[in-house]
């Protein structure tokens, strides 16, 4: 090592040590929140983010992050430790205006730029300087081989449609393609639009185009605000290295799970954000639509009913009716617009425009040899029909006689198959009618048999150990959640223990992959695509997340598999159940997976939509059908000239749903070509009709609201533990916080029993573990044990709304109930700031 450079280091570390000393833990948020260092660090540098001496050891020690240091202590206005510590080896690298500044900040350390933004009329500030004075483009971060933004060569450049993230803007223009052209030609013209374009177009670069255009041409672009929805939270990133074709990185931000909006908006021009991150800002008032300049929605189909996209879109409809002078821009972009729930695809086109204020739907016409030379999407899946398994299975017929004991004792009959959807229903509603009745023997007994038809259904995708150990972890559940059972559970533990666990064990033992015959064709077809292609890459979609991790476990321990390389993972969604993932967890996966450690993703349909994986060839789908949005979008999955099957057994709902979401999929194109036909003129105003009859009927609903809000006095209504229904609190005791329900009864921690487990870090609470009901032989799970974070934190609890249920004593009819989600509920509920 130079000497010289060993100097610069010695007193880096020196002037780290001696600010260290001088930093709050409030300094220490500041730099995490308003200098955004999730542009610097990935999510683990982060979290370990916990004092300024941990942030510092994970900026590497170099001239250009020395710059960067400086900068960061400028932002939280510390400018007299620069002097301080930094200003001897470090100032006669600063750029001009950052070392006018540091002068500046000498004798008067508030003097940066950090006024209100009048305009919007809300109390975001933005930071003042130039470009120049930001931080340096060539940043190291330890446990990095490369820099964090490098300028492209020839080689490296992005394509339209697969744009890299090491892309600078401000080194060379990107160009459309010609049908990227066409499809933005609406929106650049001043149109909000909806884009309506295959998978693997370039539907993200093509928004770019259109946000950097509007930015450019905005009175104030350095005051320019955009965000970016989308519908999942790991899309995120994703859609922000695609946008680096048009904007300089340092404008853009991808809200991460420690961050807050209103913090990231201060100092950045385009955001990738989550829908319900905006509805719940939206509701708390900390930001309104009137800030933002444009608003891009990926797959905007979503766009209908109760989806957050629907409820941002309503909040702007309202705005506008009220006669709002800024709104923003709108853009939406999708695969596919779907046909709606009655079938009329050309109506639903109608809709979903009035929704989203949109007044064109954008589509390739006049360059469809273009689109094709660029976007290989695989043809129709092939559909591989398979005999469901025989009619007198053994393992099949010990539960379903279980069950059918069961039935005659406790529940009546079923109509139903077992195994099925419909019974699935049936049960449960049978349970929710016990729930009202109190009647605990048969609610626990429903319970059971809802685990025990899920078994069945797992048995009929996957293998018999898989469907013994789903049965495992219910059993065993219920044992540990409950000091002792009632007479009737105890009876059926005891008879399926005694009298038939070991035979179905043994049954699963002798059980090889032939015996099931789903299993059995994936087989086939891995063991054919891995021949033709060594070097495949393709996605298993499934329909529930315990079907997913069996066939993961299935394919590691398939020996028949073995010699073909197959390195399978799976993907599930994100929330508050069992077997689910949080983004950091996603994130890993989809990096591996996109990094070949991985060549097979089994995943629910998270990764049906949304996901880059240009290099993927093929998809299967196991027996999962959606909708015709959904079968359209799982062929956009494969992308390198690949295949897409799909596995059904033979005369199943699955097969008949999937030819008629292949019917809808032709109304759907026919219905745009219809839209085509009209004149701007016709089409607009039959938007603008049903636009009214929207705003009109979403009025009513917020009047209805309020009225349903309204029929119970909270104080009237007491909560009760959905399965024993031993009283916990009234009403009047709940406290909404965020999207979070607690109880501050001082007494309700004595009902319960908190079981702390590994903490999950979230911008405004951790989860710490999950509270069950503390009755000797109830034990039901109510929901999360959380701290919400403030100036000092407070534990809590995030109640689940169908863990309860309520009853008013003063009521004659319909005295008790349940919900299913909170904002169901019939009496209102206070806000609170812990």
């Amino acid at each position: 090592m130079a000497k010289s450079t060993t100097g610069k280091i010695l007193g880096f570390t020196k002037a780290l040590v001696g600010i260290n000393k001088e930093l709050t833990e409030a300094n220490v948020r500041d730099l995490k929140d308003i200098c955004s260092l999730s542009d610097l660090l990935d999510e683990d540098e982060l979290q370990s983010v916990t004092s300024a001496l941990s942030l510092f050891r994970v900026l590497h020690v170099s001239q250009e992050n020395t710059l960067i240091l400086e900068e960061l202590l400028l932002n939280i206005e510390r400018a007299d430790l620069i002097s301080k510590y930094l200003n001897a080896t470090t100032t006669d690298k600063l750029p001009p205006v950052a070392t006018k500044q540091l002068e500046t900040k000498s004798t008067d350390i508030s003097c940066i730029d950090m006024k209100d933004d009048v305009s919007s009329g809300l109390g975001l500030r933005e930071l003042g300087g130039t470009e120049s004075s930001r931080y340096p483009a060539d940043i190291t971060v330890v446990g990095k081989s490369t820099p964090f933004r490098a300028s492209p060569t020839r080689e490296n450049m992005p394509t339209a449609s697969d744009a890299s993230p090491d892309f600078n803007p401000d080194e060379e223009k990107h160009e459309l393609r010609d049908y990227q052209k066409e499809l933005a030609r609406p929106a650049l013209e001043g149109n909000n639009t909806i884009i309506c374009a295959p998978t693997g177009c370039g539907k993200t670069i093509t928004a770019a185009e259109i946000c950097k255009h509007h930015h450019d041409n905005h009175h104030d672009p350095k005051k320019f605000k955009a965000l970016f929805i989308v519908n999942i939270r790991h899309l995120t990133s994703q859609q922000r290295k695609a946008f680096e074709t048009h904007f300089d990185m340092r404008d853009l931000g991808a809200l991460k799970e420690m961050e807050t909006l209103e913090a990231v908006l201060q100092i950045k021009k385009v955001v990738m954000i989550t829908a319900q991150i905006l509805v719940n800002a939206l509701d708390r008032k900390d930001v309104e639509l009137s800030f933002f300049d444009m608003l891009i929605f990926d797959e905007c189909h979503h766009t209908t009913l109760n989806h957050p996209y629907n409820t941002i879109m309503r909040n702007y409809l309202l705005k506008k009716k009220e006669g709002s002078s800024r709104l923003p821009f709108i853009l939406g972009l999708s695969a596919s617009l779907g046909v709606g729930e009655d079938g009329d695809a050309a109506k639903h086109i109608v809709t979903l425009c009035a929704n989203m204020n949109a007044n064109c739907v954008s589509h390739v016409r006049e360059h469809l040899q273009d689109l094709e030379d660029h976007v290989r999407t695989p043809e129709d899946d092939k559909i591989c029909i398979v005999n469901p398994r025989p009619a007198n299975d053994k393992f099949r017929n010990i539960i379903v006689d279980i069950m059918n004991d069961l039935e005659a004792m406790h529940v009546g009959d079923s109509r139903h198959e077992k195994g099925t959807q419909e019974y699935e229903n049936w049960i449960i509603q049978r349970r929710m009618d016990a729930e009202k009745l109190h009647d605990r023997q048969e609610t626990v007994i429903a319970g059971y048999l809802l685990a025990f038809n899920n078994a069945l259904v797992l048995y009929d995708n996957t293998r018999a150990i898989d469907a013994i150990g789903l049965l495992d972890g219910y059993f065993n559940e219920k044992r540990s959640i409950a000091k002792e059972h009632i007479d009737p559970e105890a009876d059926l533990r005891e008879d399926y223990e005694d009298n038939h666990e070991s035979k179905l064990r043994d049954i699963a033992k002798k059980e090889t992959t032939n015996n099931c015959p789903m299993l059995k064709k994936l087989t086939e077809l891995l063991k054919m695509i891995f021949t033709k292609k060594h070097e495949s890459k393709g996605i298993i979609l499934c329909r529930t997340r315990q079907i997913v991790q069996s066939i993961t476990d299935f394919l590691k321990q398939e020996e028949a598999l073995k010699r073909y390389n197959i390195r399978p993972d799976y993907l599930v969604g994100q929330g508050k159940a069992e077997n689910t993932m949080n983004e950091t967890e996603q994130a890993k996966v989809l990096k591996r997976f996109k990094d070949e450690k991985i060549n097979i993703l089994v995943a629910t349909d998270i990764a049906q939509e949304g996901l880059d994986m240009p290099a993927c060839n093929v998809v299967i789908r196991y027996n999962f059908v959606s909708n015709e949005i959904g079968t359209v979008q799982s062929r956009g999955r494969a992308r390198a000239s690949g295949k897409c099957y799909l596995i059904v057994e033979r005369g199943s709902r699955n097969k008949k749903h999937e030819y008629g979401n292949r019917e809808k999929v032709i109304r759907m194109k026919e219905a745009l070509v219809q839209v085509d036909h009209k004149s701007n003129e016709e089409f607009n105003e039959e938007v603008r009709i049903r636009q009214n009859e929207l705003i009109k009927e979403y009025e009513d609903e917020l009047s209805k609201k309020k009225e349903t809000q309204m029929l119970d006095r909270a104080s009237d209504v007491e909560v009760l533990c959905k399965e024993c229904s031993q009283f916990f609190c009234y009403a009047s005791d709940l406290r909404e916080n965020g999207s979070n329900i607690t109880c501050v009864l001082p007494e309700f921690k004595e009902k319960i029993r908190e079981i702390k487990q590994g903490k999950q870090v979230y911008r405004t609470t951790d989860t710490i573990g999950y509270i069950k009901c503390a009755k000797y032989n109830c034990g039901q799970q109510l929901g999360i044990l959380i701290t919400y974070k403030g100036i000092t934190d407070v534990k809590g609890y995030g109640l689940k709304a169908q863990s309860l249920k309520f009853q008013n004593p003063k009521k004659v009819l319909n005295s008790t109930w349940t919900l299913k989600k909170w904002k169901k509920r019939t009496f209102k509920i206070e806000l609170w700031e812990p």
